[in-house]
């Protein structure tokens, strides 16, 4: 266990070197509001509704502004721009199953990976359902919305209909480097101003192509990937050790 916690440790070291690098080259964080001018919120129609179509006056708070006003100080793209997004299904409860294609929901996602699902579907009911692939992007819409997580390889499960998955179409973006701006302020306060005033957050698709990331130079991206790389590798050496404990102390049990 002590050099589980150790490689854990480290995984978590490593994660947080990239989010502090992020954040030195763009210096956003979730406490932008802190940081915005004091102004009054009076907007013209021209310059509210009739541009966004919302009159919820959260969509309208100075920070996000302030936000938007930091962002011109770099390259920017969108990100339809960037990826292409893919909706999976909502097969609903009917589906569900104790065996079968494991089935992600949001609540199975984290920036840190997938845990064990509590729901299967039908393996031949949903094979043509697409899968994530390698450098996949898992971005969560509902509920818990702004929830990113990059897939290394290929993996034979399906997601919900809540997940979008993101497929890197821009040369410039490296998948590592996107995932973390996708967890980070920068677009955690875009995904609350688009989803903000509903008792059940919902991030509409076409939200989420306009969504402005910020394209640091590649030397950059690159740094940060490493780093985020490392971590989990760190993370999945720690999950491999921990494992083989388990079967070891299982397998003492059988033997006694």
């Amino acid at each position: 266990m002590l050099i589980y916690n150790k490689l854990q440790a480290g995984a978590l070291k490593e994660w947080n070197k990239a989010v502090w690098s992020l954040f030195t080259e763009i210096g956003i964080t979730s406490y932008i509001d802190a940081k915005a001018p004091i102004v009054s919120a009076y907007k013209k129609l021209s310059n509210s509704f009739l541009k966004s179509g919302r009159l919820d006056a959260e969509y309208y708070q100075p920070k996000y502004d302030h936000l938007f006003s930091e962002l011109k100080r770099f390259k920017t793209k969108t990100i339809k721009q960037i990826a292409t997004p893919s909706k999976s299904i909502e097969p609903g409860s009917e589906a569900y199953r104790e065996k079968g294609i494991p089935f992600i929901r949001v609540a199975d996602l984290s920036k840190f990976g997938l845990s064990e699902p509590a729901v299967y579907l039908d393996e031949l009911e949903f094979k043509d359902t697409i899968r994530p692939q390698k450098d996949t992007i898992l971005l969560s819409k509902d509920g818990s919305v702004g929830i990113a997580y990059k897939v290394d390889e290929p993996v034979d499960v399906i997601t919900s209909g809540a997940i979008v998955h993101l497929n890197i179409t821009d040369k410039e973006v490296l998948p590592d480097y996107l995932t973390l701006v996708l967890n980070s302020a920068i677009v955690k306060l875009q995904a609350e101003r688009d989803a903000g005033g509903s008792i059940i957050q919902h991030w509409k698709p076409s939200e989420i192509e306009e969504v402005i990331i910020p394209i640091l130079p590649m030397a950059n991206q690159i740094k940060i990937s490493e780093m985020l790389q490392q971590s989990f590798s760190l993370r999945k050496e720690s999950k491999r050790l921990l494992q083989e404990a388990i079967q070891i102390v299982e397998t003492a049990i059988k033997e006694n």
